[in-house]
């Protein structure tokens, strides 16, 4: 777990509106989304002070071994940093930065517009979170083959023949 403050980077509003528009269109991504919501409640990072405060920032971006994510808190909520070590025990990386979110002011004068007509842009300093976690938290299992041994089971057979009764008492004596 790492606390860098001294990088300050901007991060716009328009961008985060970009990722929750693709995330949005995207049914794969929101679902990736909410497997790492579910780490982070399995995990009870929750119970740690301000968590439940965050908002996706960036991603999820997904490699082949790992879920990129950043979550972005209020300056003064940031949340309370004992709680990523719980991540790093699953092996994830965790990385604390402060940086300037520019969001554009509501223009109710010509002063609040820039030169080329656009509303000025207001700074706040908040804090991302960096979240590095390792893709088999997020997986879902969509095998339709399974191995058990040397054996391999076809878990739609299987799970069809549990709908029909053939796996109690009675029809498991007919095989034999």
């Amino acid at each position: 777990m790492k606390i860098m403050e001294k990088s300050m980077s901007d991060v716009n509003s328009n961008d985060i509106i970009d990722n929750i528009r693709n995330v949005d269109k995207n049914g794969t991504l929101l679902d990736v989304l909410l497997e790492f919501e579910k780490v982070l409640d399995e995990v009870g990072m929750y119970a740690y002070k301000n968590w439940s405060k965050g908002e996706i920032a960036m991603g999820p971006k997904l490699s082949r071994y790992w879920l990129h994510v950043k979550v972005m808190y209020q300056y003064d909520d940031m949340p309370d940093p004992r709680a990523g070590l719980r991540l790093t025990k699953l092996g994830c990386e965790v990385k604390y930065e402060q940086a300037v979110l520019k969001t554009p002011i509501t223009p109710k004068s010509p002063e609040d517009l820039d030169g080329n007509g656009k509303p000025k842009l207001k700074s706040d300093t908040v804090w991302l979170i960096d979240i590095l976690m390792p893709r088999k938290f997020v997986d879902e299992f969509t095998d339709e083959e399974m191995a058990v041994g040397d054996i391999k089971v076809d878990t739609e057979a299987l799970g069809n023949a549990e709908v029909q009764g053939l796996d109690d008492a009675t029809n498991q004596q007919q095989d034999i």
